[in-house]
């Protein structure tokens, strides 16, 4: 196994690199520039490169003889969002993008680790799939389906990701064994009523009255009608009816998400939702549309290989570098679609240095401590490492 300090020089590249991506974000599946900087990056290395994968993701393929195929995973798009940090020299050159969640730098380490990993062909054997993916933000269903989709990982045995996250401090390792995030979906309901005159409510079917009884008993589903012991959210986040105060209309709308951890309680509040839509507008004499989308999977970390992150994160940077997380996260991610193909883990990496960077994701002035990425690479090339020459038990240190 190699050491930290072996990494050393491939530093000023994960910096140089991930710079140049923060000053040129892109946005869901158009990130043409950000396709072709990544493919000019592996074929500099020399890197087999299958080009558009769905889209505009891409897929490098380095192979080193027999042995495991590992997948490693990198997002590469940025959010609509306007960066406030005026005095950082490489802050987004796009007015309304920026790379607000890190995938700039989720992008820059896998390029890093895979030059690493070319340039070292003796500590490890077997096949490492670099998948550069669009869209992990969305729309909806995100950028992994389509890669998913295309059959050119059905050979991988295990899939790895990296997240950047100011919730922890710079350089950790922080992983959650088994359910880690949910799976989020998308409810959108139409109510519809009958309008008339806001003075004479007794000429119409309301549907704004529909819309309140609405949102109020969709809090009971998860209170009462749930296993205690699960953990779901249901939340409505948009209300849409009317046009004027004195006009009682015709239709009103809900939007929300759907927070669930198992397929068993994602079913029963799909049917939950439908069953008290229908019964209030019953009630009041309307009727009513409804949609269930179903979005990104919950996530669920293989306990072998929450293991190897441990496991290479506590030899190569330290016991102290490695966090275990006690509670899931309501969050998604569609990293999730890799590992229902097969398993895997998708780990923290921890950027929290100072108040500089202690913004959280998706805030305008986000940024990362970027002392704290070389430990990402490390510990990305690591997992391949361990996993060419040892597939029981956890990482040796030797």
């Amino acid at each position: 196994m190699p050491n930290y300090q072996d990494f050393k020089p491939y530093e000023p590249f994960l910096i140089e690199t991930r710079r140049s991506l923060h000053m040129h974000p892109e946005c869901g599946f158009d990130v043409e520039q950000t396709h072709d900087f990544v493919s000019a990056r592996l074929r500099e290395m020399g890197i087999r490169t299958i080009e558009h994968v769905g889209k505009n993701s891409l897929l490098g393929i380095l192979e080193n003889g027999k042995g495991p195929v590992v997948g490693l995973r990198a997002d590469m798009d940025a959010l609509p969002l306007s960066e406030e940090n005026a005095s950082l020299e490489y802050r987004s050159r796009v007015p309304g993008r920026m790379h607000a969640c890190g995938h700039d730098a989720h992008t820059a380490m896998l390029l890093t680790a895979a030059n690493y990993l070319k340039d070292h062909p003796s500590l490890w054997r077997g096949t490492v799939k670099l998948i550069f993916q669009e869209a992990e933000e969305g729309p909806s269903p995100g950028g992994a389906e389509g890669i998913v989709a295309s059959g050119l990982l059905d050979d991988v045995e295990c899939f790895y990701a990296l997240h950047v996250s100011p919730a922890f401090p710079s350089g950790t390792i922080a992983v959650k064994t088994g359910e880690a995030m949910a799976a989020a979906d998308t409810i959108q309901i139409t109510l519809k009523g009958k309008g008339a005159h806001a003075a004479y409510p007794h000429l119409s079917v309301d549907p704004v009255l529909m819309q309140a009884e609405v949102v109020t008993a969709l809090q009971a589903l998860v209170s009462r009608t749930l296993d205690p012991t699960e953990n779901a959210v249901v939340t409505i986040s948009q209300v849409h009816a009317g046009t004027t105060h004195n006009i009682i209309p015709g239709t009103a709308f809900l939007e929300g998400t759907v927070r669930t951890f198992n397929d068993a309680v994602r079913t029963q509040l799909k049917q939950g939702i439908e069953d008290v839509v229908r019964g209030i507008a019953a009630m009041r004499g309307g009727t009513y549309d409804y949609k269930y989308i179903y979005g990104y999977d919950p996530t669920v970390n293989a306990p072998k290989a929450a293991a190897a992150f441990q496991g290479v994160t506590e030899c190569l940077l330290g016991k102290d570098k490695f966090v275990s997380i006690p509670k899931a996260s309501m969050g998604a991610e569609d990293f999730s679609k890799y590992i229902r193909l097969k398993t895997g883990c998708i780990a923290w990496l921890g950027t929290h240095h100072d108040e500089t960077d202690g913004y959280s994701l998706h805030h305008p002035r986000f940024n990362v401590d970027e002392s704290a990425l070389l430990s990402g690479v490390v510990v990305l090339a690591a997992v391949v490492i361990h996993g060419s020459k040892q597939t029981k038990g956890e990482p040796s240190c030797s």
